[in-house]
């Protein structure tokens, strides 16, 4: 079986193009640049409007906007395929990939915050926008996420940081 992961160079440019983005932004603002810049899709399945990578060729191309009333406050991504069987070469492929990432993004911002939960891994890095950039990995993908800054705020009042 052969399984797809993003480079890590291009999976770090891609949290950066929304680290630098000014924010706060819509949901629709958002899939429009990603549209514009990333050749992303927009589909839409029962009356609302969901934004793919379809671009990666990943198993599973959705992509995440989360957010408070009109402003986002995450986006999140897989920056590899999604295995549906686990076996121990594809476990290798996807932490192989996950350290890699991380690799890349040690080089950029520096040391992370690493957490180890009972079924993945992730590596954050706070940003000088005042969002937060995350890589996760487990045994089915590795996926990406930046957390806006308006997003990191809503965790901090509720707690959760």
């Amino acid at each position: 079986m052969s399984w797809k992961a993003m480079p890590p160079g291009d999976a770090c440019d891609l949290v950066e193009f929304w680290e630098a983005e000014s924010w706060p932004l819509t949901r629709d603002q958002v899939r429009q640049r990603a549209v514009e810049w990333f050749g992303w899709t927009v589909e839409v399945e029962k009356g609302k409007s969901y934004l793919m990578n379809t671009v990666s060729g990943f198993t599973v191309p959705d992509v995440s906007t989360i957010g408070a009333g009109d402003d986002l406050s995450y986006i999140s991504f897989r920056i590899s395929d999604t295995i549906r069987e686990v076996t121990s070469a594809s476990r290798r492929f996807l932490g192989d990939a996950f350290a890699l990432v991380v690799r890349e993004g040690e080089t950029r911002w520096g040391v992370p915050a690493m957490r180890d939960l009972e079924r993945s891994s992730s590596a954050t890095w706070d940003t000088a926008s005042g969002g937060r950039i995350s890589f996760r990995g487990s045994a089915k993908s590795v996926s990406a996420m930046f957390e806006t800054p308006q997003g990191v705020e809503l965790d901090r009042r509720a707690g959760h940081l």
